[in-house]
């Protein structure tokens, strides 16, 4: 593990937003308001990428050449710059085409790639992030006090998974109550020796009463007021994955045994200390072992229970793929999924809205679950970056198109920019899958 090389290019293209800033300092006692602030992505200057300006020099240049050979060269550099030039104007759902024709590309690439079946023996309720990523496996080991503890990778990375939840109160918590502080997440990025690639924070919601209920349903008449004044989930798991690359710190590695061993111990460092500082703020946590891995990765993947068993070998081998990738929807069994990426956060702090109402807003569409993901890393030293994304599940497309139009009002009223990730559905899943972050 020590010796993997460096972490390749996953599918899709990454997308991330970074704090324009040195690491914040201690909070004050009047916290200042605070806006995360899209970065500008490389290979671009402003709102012009790199490749539309080297395109409208290219144009300019063939033209210029053109007119001193005239008057049949300049004909051919018109014929040759009016090309160049409208591929870098033209745009095509929002896109410019020569990323849209990327992204077309890449989505076949994938649909090739990931046609080889699941080996046998992964777990049914794991096997639909295998389809996803082949390379993906789970691990599991005993530490020295005789704990199980799992962990999944792809050989270039591993991560570790803590269930958290509030403490045990009479009354089912409202939303805000017992919310993980973003500080305490920022600080596991360096844990003594110890650099994590990123922490990532998944909480999956399922609303009550469901979506599917009639209205006149006792449950829609007794819980829907009292849903709609608490913003109450009926479900709510969060779950922070640890995502650890060996490469980042290699002597911590060596320190602790090195290889396989080294990498694990490293890891489940950070992941103790996790779970004490959590239960420090009053909240229960539990790093998972690797059956709860595949649980909590089958469960935010609304896996159909049917599923899993129906035309499944008892290895866990099927004869057909659970999931399928389309341009706006990824399928797994008989539930569709679409995911946006939150191209612009609101301002927080100062009379802006609260971090945990914002999630709430976003998680609260009448549909089967929805689920948000915050993925935290660090980029050039000290610059923190943030990337999150949002997937509602639906039972069918009616019910997916309508939950899309609530999560997109309540992203307007909270002024959150969000972008359909259409023909990268699943990179989306993948980046909402407790995994460790966008892949």
């Amino acid at each position: 593990m020590s010796t993997a090389t460096r972490s390749r290019r996953r599918n899709g293209s990454r997308r991330t937003q970074e704090n324009e800033g040195p690491e914040p300092a201690q909070p004050s006692t009047r916290p200042s308001p605070a806006s995360p602030s899209l970065a500008r992505r490389p290979g671009s200057i402003g709102p012009i990428r790199v490749q539309h300006l080297v395109g409208f020099e290219l144009a300019a240049a063939v033209l210029l050449i053109g007119w001193l050979l005239r008057p049949i060269g300049l004909t051919v550099g018109i014929v040759l710059a009016v090309p160049l030039v409208l591929a870098g104007l033209l745009r095509r759902r929002g896109r410019p085409l020569p990323e849209w024709f990327s992204t077309a590309r890449a989505l076949g690439d994938r649909r090739k790639r990931n046609a080889e079946p699941v080996p046998p023996g992964t777990d049914p309720g794991f096997a639909p992030a295998v389809e996803c990523d082949p390379a993906l496996r789970t691990y599991s080991f005993q530490d020295r006090e005789q704990r199980e503890i799992g962990m999944l990778g792809d050989g270039t990375f591993l991560t570790a998974l803590v269930q958290v939840q509030a403490a045990d109160t009479p009354l089912r918590p409202s939303y805000g109550t017992g919310d993980i502080p973003l500080d305490l997440l920022q600080g596991l990025l360096e844990v003594d020796d110890i650099r994590l690639a990123s922490v990532q924070v998944v909480q999956h919601t399922q609303p009550a009463p469901a979506p599917h209920l009639p209205p006149q349903a006792m449950a829609v008449r007794s819980y829907g007021p009292l849903q709609a004044q608490s913003m109450t989930p009926g479900l709510r798991i969060t779950w922070v994955a640890l995502k650890f690359d060996p490469e980042l710190c290699p002597e911590a590695v060596e320190a602790r045994g090195g290889g396989m061993q080294g990498a694990r111990r490293a890891l489940l460092r950070v992941a103790d200390q996790l779970a004490s500082r959590l239960m420090g703020v009053g909240m229960q946590a539990k790093v998972l072992s690797e059956s709860d891995i595949c649980g909590a990765v089958a469960t935010s993947s609304c896996v159909n229970p049917m599923a899993t068993t129906g035309g499944a070998a008892l290895d866990g081998s099927r004869s057909g793929r659970r999931t399928a990738e389309s341009t706006r929807t990824w399928r797994c069994d008989d539930r569709l999924h679409t995911t946006y990426w939150i191209s612009r956060w609101p301002q927080f702090g100062g009379g802006g809205p609260a971090f945990p109402r914002l999630v709430g807003a976003l998680t609260s569409a009448p549909t089967l679950a929805s689920t948000f993901s915050l993925t935290i890393s660090r980029r050039r030293g000290k610059v923190l970056a943030l990337s999150g994304h949002v997937r509602l599940t639906g039972r069918g497309e009616n019910e997916l198109g309508e939950a899309a139009q609530h999560l997109e009002r309540a992203a307007s009223a909270f002024k959150v920019g969000l972008v359909r990730l259409d023909r990268e559905q699943l990179p989306g899943v993948l980046a909402t899958l407790p995994l460790g972050g966008t892949r």
